[in-house]
């Protein structure tokens, strides 16, 4: 019950007004708006939970799809993105063309998997999104394979219109290997390939 609402219902008790039955049915119609309240804005939580999370496989299933496009529209129209290769590029429009490039050369033959996936909500609007991956089929400069490679990325979406649009990105290759400065400290995704180089 908002404070505008205890204030009104003193002012009526004031003047005489509900008393006894007629305070309790108003007190309990207006803890059943919570209840209600509170209902919706969890089940909204939770779909906006699997949209955040459903957000790598998109990404994923667009570039293995070579669907620009659909890449693209995942970011922002005024949103940033930093690659691997640390080329920072701003808006959708050149983020469109730099991928269309890459997916066309280097990277026509290669496959991005998401791995894992942690969000954190920063507001009802706004998360933040980790998420590891493995990439397989891309080539160097000079068109020479790559082994496999693994990496994280970070997005900050934030919801537009009913959509949640990837305003800034920082995508980084791994390095490989747990680190031991890493021991007795629980990181909530793996080092990305840590597994696939342990003895």
């Amino acid at each position: 019950m908002g404070v505008g609402q205890i204030w009104h219902l003193q002012e009526l008790r004031a003047k005489g007004r509900p008393r006894g039955s007629e305070m309790l049915q108003n007190l309990a119609a207006a803890m059943a708006a919570l209840v209600i309240a509170s209902g919706t804005a969890q089940a909204q939580n939770n779909a906006d939970l699997e949209a955040l999370q459903r957000l790598p496989q998109q990404h994923c299933d667009a570039w293995n799809n070579r669907d620009v496009h659909a890449l693209a529209n995942l970011l922002a129209e005024d949103g940033d993105f930093v690659t691997v290769a640390t080329v920072y590029l701003h808006g959708r429009k050149d983020y469109e063309a730099f991928h269309a490039r890459l997916l066309q050369g280097r990277f026509k033959d290669s496959k991005f998997e998401p791995m894992h996936t942690t969000v954190r909500f920063l507001r009802p609007d706004i998360a933040v999104v980790h998420w590891s991956w493995k990439m397989t089929g891309d080539k160097n400069y000079d068109g020479t394979p790559r082994p496999p490679r693994f990496g994280m990325m970070t997005i900050v979406a934030e919801k537009q219109g009913g959509r949640w649009l990837e305003e800034v990105a920082q995508n980084t290759n791994s390095l490989l290997g747990t680190p031991p400065e890493l021991n007795g400290i629980k990181t909530p995704i793996p080092v990305p390939g840590s597994e696939v180089t342990a003895p």
